[in-house]
Parts: structure tokens; C-alpha cells; sequence
């Protein structure tokens, strides 16, 4: 045998001896990570079935929210209604009963000679003039 082989042979057991020493390591590391996967799926169970009956509240819990809006939007949508029929009910005969009413009061005003109140004297017009 050649000191070329002796090397080589060498060299071929250092390498055997590390890849013996690689894969019990790795084989430890493989039991370590076992171990935290139970772990975490002894302790993860119990929350995700929390989770599970808390997403089923909130389900819930919004299934009544939709439904207080719709509400919401219904009583919305009537009093609208109800309001834009009491304007066009009462708009027109209130206007004309305001209208009516301050002629009336411009007219017994103007009757007693009293001032009127936007300040100007009766009988006398914004220009000046006599009306």
C-alpha cells in the first residue's frame, strides 16, 4: 500500500466518522422537533376549538347586526315617505296662510300708521317714494 491509499483511506473514515456524526444529530434534531409539534398541537386544539365557537358568535352576532340595519334602513325609508308627504300636504296651504297673514298685518299696520318693522314709515316705498 502506497502512502496515496493510507490518505485515502484516511480520509474515507473522517468522512464516514462525520456522516455518522451528522445524521445522529440530525436524528436528535428530528426528535426535538417532534416533541414541539406535539406540544404545539396539545396546547394549538384547545384554541383553534375556541376559535371556532368564537367565529360562530360573531357569525351570529353579525346575522343580528344585518338585521338591525335592514330594520334601520326600513324606518329610514318610511319616514322619508312620511316626511316629503307632510311637506307637499302642508307646503303649499302654509305658505299661502304666512302669506296671507303678513298682507293682513302690512295692511293694519299701514291702517294705524304705525312704522313698519323693517324700519321705514308706511306709505313710503324702499326708493323713497310715496306709495
Amino acid at each position: 500500500m502506497t502512502w496515496v491509499a493510507l490518505a485515502l483511506a484516511v480520509v474515507a473514515a473522517g468522512l464516514g466518522a462525520a456522516l455518522i456524526w451528522v445524521t445522529v444529530a440530525l436524528a436528535g434534531t428530528i426528535r426535538s422537533l417532534r416533541s414541539v409539534i406535539d406540544d404545539l398541537q396539545r396546547e394549538a386544539m384547545p384554541l383553534v376549538a375556541n376559535l371556532e365557537g368564537d367565529v360562530r358568535r360573531a357569525s351570529a352576532g353579525l346575522d343580528r347586526v344585518g338585521d338591525l340595519v335592514g330594520a334601520a334602513e326600513s324606518v329610514t325609508r318610511r319616514v322619508d315617505g312620511a316626511s316629503r308627504l307632510a311637506y307637499a300636504t302642508f307646503s303649499n296651504p302654509v305658505v299661502k296662510v304666512l302669506a296671507v297673514g303678513h298682507g293682513v298685518s302690512r295692511v293694519s299696520r299701514r291702517l294705524r300708521g304705525k312704522q313698519e318693522p323693517n324700519g321705514r314709515s308706511n306709505g313710503a316705498s324702499a326708493s323713497g317714494r310715496k306709495v
